[in-house]
């Protein structure tokens, strides 16, 4: 068991105030309001073929952010963009790789042009910004991209990338040290426009990613090609993509096919093995391949639009009602993309219609209070996080309340649905104060806290609540767990339900799943906002912990 393991099962085996049915009975009409069928029809509808999978930016999106809105209406919310409005619009730009145009050609003294396959060995890239790239570069090979001082790491050093394509490897090393890329500094290293960044301050003309086994274990190769070939999107601001990467306009990934023919041609020893050895020995170095590509890529780049639905319930304390509880989740899903066994409908019912229908029980059960809480509650349900966190990251930096009174964002990605919810993951409690009032929530419910059974994954910096993160807010990302004493029969069935599911048009609603155990889980998420939002002091995070280094100097973390 590894030392991020043991230090979550220590925060969750802490002592928990003895608050339980004391918190209930405070809670109780909140508690009683939140309804399963309600849970149930919220996710029928969204997850509906007549609202084609809610792609981002499409008319069917518009459709279900309609219905959003007149939900928060209805529960008594107030809209809480600019001008009285429930949607904030968010500027989109919109591409589509043109894949039949792409080619990615070695050559290099004394050999033949090798050309590699489109789909097999590589998949072309948009920067979102080119609508024509074509770049002849020679090959410097930078292991990770990563420079961490902080852990005496530099995958740059030495190495002169002016002008040239980088062969970067996907994620970032792994380690069972805490003081050796940890889960969650390791998954903020592994983030790809981070490294893309690196790479054109250094003067990058190009990147080829490689997809490692890692990364399969997430996604596999042949997945990953069937989504790049939908469209990227990202929120413009002043013409240019606002969290787009400047300068680096030449992009592909590849395949580890892809990799062995680059490594041959260049005369790598041990070829991509040899690599992939030496990542995990930790002796990856910085260098020029006596090669060059030749990359081209063709896009359709056009204009889109899309909105966050923000509605908000007013504090009742005259000082801390100017302070704000976020709680978000993401309306879009895939939209029509590729069709499997005849369906090209990706509903997104797990992911993330019934997160909207929970966000939609927790408003609810507010309304239902006697009392509003001392702080606001604003209740944001974005778009684009299938497309990278976009609505989010347009929310967190373009805020419709006091960006400095933003005291945490709770989010909700999933729920349970086809099977029992007895456990939690709390993603992000060991980081924050945020974690004690997990804690009392859960314990309130009868609900156990268990440990990330993925801390590789890092799946805390992967959604909507990453967007905040960055702007120095603490958040919690609470999902359905598993039971430590599953046997592996179990966890297995879980597994090939999840990948029978995820991104296909196979994730839709089903009558039958476990409503009652939804509703708990929406309870959960209530208890946990209601602790936050009347909090004696508003969460920070623990000192010393790698995010604070995102809090903005002007807003230092208040104790």
């Amino acid at each position: 068991m590894n030392v991020a393991i043991l230090l979550l099962l220590a925060a969750v085996a802490s002592p928990v105030p003895a608050a339980g049915p004391a918190l209930t009975r405070e809670a109780a009409p909140g508690l009683t309001a939140v309804s399963p069928a309600a849970l149930s029809a919220g996710t029928r509808f969204l997850s509906s073929d007549l609202l084609e999978g809610r792609g981002t930016g499409t008319r069917g999106h518009d459709i279900a952010a309609l219905w959003v809105s007149t939900q928060m209406q209805a529960i008594g919310l107030e809209p809480a963009a600019a001008e009285g409005r429930w949607e904030q619009a968010v500027p989109l730009r919109a591409w589509r790789v043109e894949p039949d145009t792409a080619t990615l050609v070695v050559h290099g003294p004394g050999q033949p042009p090798l050309r590699l396959i489109r789909g097999q060995d590589f998949v072309p890239m948009s920067d979102g910004e080119h609508a024509d790239v074509e770049m002849d570069g020679a090959l410097a090979f930078v292991g990770y991209g990563i420079s961490a001082p902080e852990y005496g790491y530099d995958d740059l050093k030495g190495i002169d990338l002016d002008g040239k394509i980088a062969v970067v490897l996907w994620d970032a090393p792994s380690s069972d040290r805490p003081n050796f890329f940890p889960p969650a500094p390791r998954a903020v290293y592994a983030d790809r426009k981070g490294k893309m960044r690196r790479l054109a301050a250094r003067g990058a003309a190009g990147v080829i990613l490689v997809y490692t086994p890692e990364a399969e274990d997430s996604l596999a190769w042949e997945d990953f090609v069937r989504n790049a070939r939908g469209e990227g999107m990202g929120w413009v601001e002043n013409g240019r993509l606002g969290d787009g990467v400047e300068g680096l306009p030449a992009r592909a990934v590849v395949s580890l096919r892809g990799l062995e023919k680059l490594a041959v041609a260049a005369g790598v020893a041990g070829g991509a093995r040899g690599i992939l050895e030496k990542a995990e020995a930790g002796r990856l170095a910085a260098q020029d391949w006596p090669v060059k590509v030749r990359m081209r890529t063709a896009a359709e780049i056009r204009v889109a639009r899309s909105s966050n639905v923000l509605g908000i319930l007013r504090g009742s304390d005259p000082l801390l009602a100017k302070e704000t509880v976020i709680v978000t989740a993401h309306l879009d899903h895939l939209g029509i993309g590729e069709p499997v066994d005849g369906d090209a409908i990706y509903n997104g019912a797990s992911d993330n219609a019934v997160g909207v229908a929970v966000l939609l029980e927790v408003a609810r059960a507010f309304a239902a209070m006697p009392r509003r809480p001392a702080r606001s509650v604003l209740f944001a349900v974005v778009t684009g996080e299938e497309m990278g966190l976009v609505g989010s990251a347009f929310l967190a930096t373009h805020p419709v309340v006091d960006p400095g009174g933003i005291v945490a964002d709770l989010n909700i990605d999933g729920a349970p649905t086809a099977f029992p919810f007895t456990t939690a993951v709390a993603r992000g409690a060991e980081h924050s104060t945020l974690g004690s009032a997990v804690q009392r929530a859960a314990h309130a419910l009868g609900v156990d806290l268990v440990p990330d059974p993925a801390p590789r994954a890092s799946v805390f910096v992967r959604s909507d609540q990453f967007s905040f993160v960055r702007q120095g807010v603490p958040s919690l990302y609470v999902t359905p767990g598993r039971p430590l004493a599953e046997d592996a029969a179990e966890r297995e069935r879980r597994r090939a339900w999840s990948r029978a599911r995820y991104h296909t048009p196979k994730d839709e609603w089903d009558g039958g799943w476990l409503w009652d155990d939804t509703a708990r889980f929406a309870r959960l998420q209530f208890l946990l906002a209601l602790l936050v939002a009347d909090g004696a002091a508003r969460p920070t995070w623990e000192k010393g912990d790698f995010f604070e280094r995102f809090v903005p100097a002007a807003r230092p973390a208040r104790r």
